[in-house]
Formats: C-alpha cells, structure tokens, sequence
C-alpha cells in the first residue's frame, strides 16, 4: 500500500468514526491502527454504532479475505478499538466500530493488552495537542450525551420533601433516572452484568504525572451490559456483583467523586465517577467554562441551619466551588449562613452525602428528560438539538 493509499484510508476512517477533520484525529488514528487495519474498517463500516457484522458477512460484503478479516477484527477487539458483542436474537458474534467517547479512548487507555509506550503515546499527543483533542471529546451543542447523577444520600424518597413549586406535579417525582441505586439494581437483574474498569482519566493522569495530588481511587468506573461482557472477555475488566458496586459508588462519594453517566432515560451503559481535576469532562467544564459538556441534575442542595453542625465539609467537598459558607457576628453562630452559587451547582449532591448533620436534602428545581437512548443522544449531540 501506497502513503497516498494509506492517509486516504485514514481520512476515511476518520469520517466514519465522525472525529473533527484535523491532523491530531489522523494522529490518534495511526496510534490505533495501521494503514492496512484502516483499509480493511474503510471498507465496509459507513458509520459508528449502527453499522454491524460477523466476521463471515464483512468478508463477504468487501470481497476481503475472510482470514484476513478475522485476524484483523479479533486483533482489534483485544487492542480495544473495535467493538464486539453476542446478538440475542442469532447467537451470533457481530462486529462494530464504538463511538470515540465514551467508547474508543476508554477501551484504549485501560487496556492493558496495549503497550504502556503506545498508550502513553496516544496521551502525550492528547496533552500535547489539548485544543485539537477537545474535539475528540466533545461537541459544541445544546444536548449533552453525559448526565450527572445524585449521589446515594439523601435517598431518592427524600428528595420527594422538597419540590419547586413552579415544577408540575406529575414533574415532581424522581425516575429511575435520576437513582443511581435503581441504576444498579436495575443492571444487576441480569448475572455477569455489570463490571469495573480503571478510570481513564485518572489512569491519563498517572501516565502524564499531571495531577500528583490526586489521592482519588482508581478501579471504580462501572460498565453495564453488553459492554460489561466485552471488557470482561478483553481482560479490560472484572465483573462484580450489586453489593460491589454499591460499595465502589459509596467509597467513590466519600472521596468527592461524582457519578456521571450517559444521558438516557434507561439502559446506561456506564456510571463514572469523577473528580474534578483529572476528569475530561468534569475539568472542561471548569477551565472553559463550558456547562454544556454535561447534564446537571435536576437538583439543587438546601441547608437546614438549624441542625448544622457548622463543619463546612460541604464547603470542603464541592468540586465545582459552588458552596460558600457566610461567618455572621454572632458567636453562637446564629447568623451563620450557607450560599450556593446555582449557576455552578451540577447537583451531584456530593455535600448532603457527606453531611455528618444530615442538614442538607436536595430540592428539585428543573425536569430536563434525557434521550430515551444511546442513539438518540448522539443524534441530538452531533444535531446541537436538546429537543
């Protein structure tokens, strides 16, 4: 194959995974393949997601030999920059390209079957190159595919105490949702379905040295489903049962993280859980101001002052700063207050979770309905429409 033959091949694949059309896509795309491993994906994937085939069809629909197919799709999956899954309704192992994120820089970063040189690589051009990488990232656009959660305390039940009187009342209620518990529980209904891998961004971060400080816990990032099977036969990652993960997303609150998880209305695909200094989306969100990376919940925090135990660990834990805590003139503190900067509060409810006083409940201020799946996100993503 030819250089010409090979840059085509590239600017090819870079179309159909929909990555921006400059030379740190076709950068991280040579980290990821080769010239020919872009020939053999040109040739039969039109689009992420959408487009799947066993081994046997592809070869097939390409005219490539189906031993050549066959090495170069396993080769790929164990690298983690092609997706496969069983179907249910055949039995059958298909084949398909995953979205750039979340989807091909996770499965590539965690992936210990990949060298730490080709790893570190794909991450020194992503520092190196940050305006350029922010497109690999994200899309400017009114809807986001990623959604805060609540964390696990106060429960969703009390969060049913407080609502905006301007909601409507069948807008009051919590939906599943808005429930990282029901998520689990949910996800959990199925056996070998729900497992952890590393946390890209904090794995990015040992690798770059950016972050020494951060002291946050790594094995915590939970994939549901069909993707759960995949980085479980990938050796990517380990399946773990619904009192596991309710235990990584309890230690996950109490070291400040926030759970962040794909914006639909069911069958989440995933549940990170995010500091604010080494996470991607968390860390864009603060250094550019740009809210519309994510999804706040629908919720915001209030403070019972009365029972307030005045130990600012709300203040302390907030990621995004949004909690001030106002000293009054009085010394038994009466005249204290508690401010929130709405504008900044994502809602994670990260300060009534770890309130010692339990003084914080979290109101409902706002009923923002996700895509109703996966798809649809992306469609609305890629679309810049929120409705």
């Amino acid at each position: 194959m030819s250089d010409a033959e090979g840059e085509n091949a590239y600017k090819k694949l870079r179309d159909i995974i929909m990555m921006p059309k400059n030379k740190t896509s076709l950068d991280v795309l040579k980290i990821w393949y080769t010239p020919e491993d872009a020939k053999v994906l040109a040739s039969g994937f039109k689009t992420v997601g959408m487009d799947r085939f066993t081994i046997k069809d592809y070869a097939k629909k390409t005219k490539i030999p189906i031993e050549k197919v066959e090495e170069t799709f396993n080769r790929l999956a164990n690298r983690g920059v092609l997706f496969y899954y069983i179907s249910k309704r055949d039995g059958k192992k298909k084949f398909m390209i995953p979205p750039l994120f979340p989807g091909l820089i996770e499965y590539f970063i965690i992936n210990q079957n990949v060298s730490i040189d080709e790893r570190r690589k794909f991450v020194e051009k992503f520092h190196k190159d940050e305006q350029q990488a922010l497109g690999l990232i994200t899309t400017p656009s009114d809807f986001s595919v990623f959604r805060i959660v609540p964390a696990l305390e106060p429960s969703p039940d009390s969060r049913l105490i407080e609502v905006d009187e301007k909601l409507e009342p069948d807008k009051s209620q919590v939906l599943a949702y808005q429930d990282v518990e029901k998520i689990i529980k949910e996800a959990g209904k199925e056996e070998n379905n729900i497992a952890v891998v590393p946390c890209t961004c904090r794995t990015m971060s040992m690798m770059m040295k950016t972050n020494p400080e951060c002291k946050a816990p790594v094995d915590n990032c939970l994939v549901f489903g069909i993707p759960a099977r995949y980085v479980v036969e990938e050796g990517i990652g380990r399946y773990i049962t619904v009192d596991e993960t309710m235990e990584i997303l309890k230690e996950a609150e109490k070291a400040g993280l926030v759970h962040l998880t794909q914006n639909t209305v069911d069958k989440q695909g995933f549940i990170c859980n995010c500091c604010s200094c080494c996470c991607g989306i968390l860390s864009t969100a603060q250094k550019y101001n740009y809210w519309n990376i994510f999804q706040k919940t629908d919720y915001i925090p209030l403070f019972d002052m009365d029972i307030c135990k005045h130990c600012k660990k709300c203040v302390d834990i907030c990621p995004f700063y949004a909690i001030s805590y106002i000293s009054g003139d009085k010394e038994d503190k009466s005249e204290d207050k508690i401010i929130v900067r709405e504008s900044v509060c994502i809602g994670c409810g990260l300060c009534a979770s770890n309130c010692p006083g339990d003084a914080i409940t979290l109101k409902k201020v706002r009923d923002v309905k996700p895509a109703e799946n996966f798809i649809e996100a992306v469609t609305k993503m890629m679309t810049g429409k929120s409705a």
